[in-house]
């Protein structure tokens, strides 16, 4: 991306073979047999998916914005091919021009990535990606191009433009509570991250609150929530599984927390690990789809964790309920006879530097297993199992070269989900309320989209 610093670890592409070079051993069952390795093609799908995990190494920051940017680049790609093949219901534009003009579809689809992207993340620069992109081969002849160019540019256009009033750049300050189970920052003059994200324009969604869970442990009361025995339980779970020198987490406790973070700026984050994921199932199971099956499958699963980011910050910052360093530094102050305070207690999350924290937004629910189930959603309505196994790899820095095998969908979704609790930066009740959260997103856009 022209004029930004590099990152730790570029992907970005630039020429066919790096723009697959993916790997990851997969299959569906035992019946079905698939290639270890993904064979060299140039799918432009998959290139501009990598390019978006790079611009989600550049940009940081809560996913609220990179979903967002992730749901842009996808549903793009979707309308152009699908404007080519007429084979489903667009999500935004159709051209049905493009069904007899014959226009190249990589170029098609390469500028409309440029724009959408462009669009998404506007202080970054794609100049470099579209040129090598465009420089790949393609058959089409020049008008060919020109009309895919045009075509290309239109509906990625229309997608910038359908997003430029969707509250994403909300900005009404959020006024901290400093009563007893209420949020505040664990680190001095940390800003609340994403304190409006929850009132974003969903993607196909009625509302972010369409399916906020019910409160934590069922307590509409804070006071009768903090007082409860099952509170404890929660805050004396994670005070002894989530500690920085916890001596009941396991060692393979602790690289899962590890594994699975990718909290800290200059990672892909937590969306980036499951977008990497899914190509890596995609170019093992189907390398040879068609651009618009594959172009369907990312634009589904983009809007999932689109719909699920704005939904769990919707019942963060409506629950606003305190993380667990604060809840175990604090529990002289909750009423509860159960609990203890101490003050010293630091969760295991550390950044690069390994400095402990936790993210700065509210616990309830998780941004992680939300994530994760609206990933594992999507992907098993789509293949029609949830028997896929695969070998996932992450982009944390205290988990460099780790790799972590599942055999199924909801399998790796757990995972993830109890990598926060090991971690220390939420209670069991966070992670479990996120998975049904992210599920029923899932079900509720496979549905509703793009059929």
């Amino acid at each position: 991306m022209s004029g930004i610093a590099p990152t730790r670890r570029r992907v970005m592409v630039r020429a066919a073979a790096a723009a697959l070079a993916i790997g990851g051993l997969v299959s569906v069952s035992p019946s079905t047999a698939v290639a270890e390795t993904p064979p060299e093609r140039t799918d432009r799908v998959i290139y501009w998916n990598n390019v978006l995990l790079d611009a989600f190494r550049e940009v940081g920051g809560h996913p609220g914005p990179l979903t967002r940017g992730g749901a842009m680049l996808n549903t793009a790609l979707y309308d152009v091919a699908n404007s080519i093949s007429g084979e489903g219901k667009p999500y935004l534009t159709d051209v049905p021009e493009a069904r007899w003009r014959h226009g190249s579809l990589n170029s098609a689809l390469d500028y409309a990535a440029y724009h959408a992207l462009e669009g998404a993340y506007p202080r970054l620069d794609f100049g470099d990606e579209l040129a090598a992109a465009l420089a790949l081969p393609d058959s089409g002849t020049r008008a060919q191009k020109e009309f895919g160019k045009s075509l290309g540019t239109k509906v990625g256009s229309a997608i910038v433009a359908a997003r430029a009033d969707d509250g994403a750049n909300d900005d009404t300050p959020y006024v901290q509570t400093d009563a007893p189970g209420y949020w505040r920052p664990t680190a001095p003059g940390a800003a609340p991250a994403g304190a409006n994200w929850g009132k974003v324009k969903p993607w196909i969604l009625r509302s972010g609150s369409q399916f906020r869970p019910q409160e934590p442990l069922g307590f509409d009361d804070r006071a009768e929530l903090l007082a409860s025995e099952a509170y404890a339980k929660q805050v004396d779970e994670v005070r002894r599984l989530g500690g920085a020198t916890s001596t009941e987490r396991t060692a393979d406790q602790t690289e899962i927390a590890r594994f699975w973070a990718n909290d800290a700026d200059g990672t892909y984050k937590p969306v980036g690990q499951q977008y990497e994921h899914a190509i890596i199932i995609q170019q093992s199971l189907r390398p040879d789809d068609s651009s618009y099956r594959t172009s369907r499958l990312f634009a589904l699963l983009s809007i999932s964790l689109a719909d699920a980011a704005i939904s769990v910050w919707e019942s963060k910052y409506h629950t606003n309920l305190w993380r667990p360093a604060t809840a175990i530094n604090l529990a002289d102050t909750d009423g509860n006879d159960l609990t203890v305070a101490d003050p010293n207690w630091k969760p295991l999350s550390a950044n690069a530097a390994g400095v402990h924290f936790s993210p700065s937004f509210p616990t309830y629910s998780s941004g992680h297993s939300g994530i994760a189930a609206a990933w594992a959603g999507i992907l098993r309505s789509y293949y029609g199992t949830d028997r896929i196994s695969f070998t996932g790899t992450t982009d944390d820095p205290n988990a460099v070269g780790v790799t972590r095998s599942f055999t199924s969908l909801t399998q790796a979704a757990q995972e993830k989900a109890d990598s926060r609790l090991y971690a220390g930066v939420h209670f069991r009740m966070d992670n479990d309320a996120a998975l049904a959260q992210g599920y029923r997103i899932a079900d509720y856009v496979y549905a509703n989209a793009l059929k």
